[in-house]
């Protein structure tokens, strides 16, 4: 083996240390997502079709996210938001005051069901660039409600 050649083999051997650490510490760092609890709740979609609700309760503040469809999805399933057509649903984020602000992204069910808890995840942004983003268990709320 040449010099030449054995030169490039320990530079090709250095940065593929180097990645692998650098790979194996930037996925250790990271933060898991935080898990809120929620409630959620039958709604009416805006021409009175069965939807629901989810409310997660955040410091000062609340999101909505109301899905205009039956509480009846098997499946992992994600919906993205905004929704041009309103046809999907809406995202909110709630304030103590002032109006409900619409929020971009994207929120994710494992299932859902009105015999268990509801449990999914949010990647929700504001008009502003403010980040809102997690994991939530909802428990079902007992309210009726009646569309149409």
């Amino acid at each position: 083996m040449t010099r030449r050649a054995l030169s490039i083999s320990v530079i090709i051997l250095s940065l593929l240390i180097i990645s692998i650490l650098w790979f194996a510490l930037s996925t250790q760092n990271q933060m898991p997502a935080q898990i809120y609890p929620a409630t959620i709740n039958r709604d009416c979609a805006p021409w009175d079709g069965a939807a629901f609700t989810v409310s997660i309760p955040m410091h000062g503040a609340g999101i909505s996210i109301s899905i205009y469809q039956s509480p009846d999805i098997k499946l992992p399933t994600t919906f993205l938001f905004p929704d041009d057509i309103m046809s999907l649903g809406k995202a909110l984020l709630i304030l103590p005051i002032g109006s409900p602000e619409s929020l971009t992204g994207k929120v994710s069910f494992q299932r859902v069901g009105q015999e268990v808890p509801v449990e999914g995840r949010f990647d929700l942004v504001t008009n502003a660039g403010k980040h809102f983003k997690g994991k939530f268990i909802a428990a079902w709320k007992n309210e009726i409600v009646y569309c149409g």
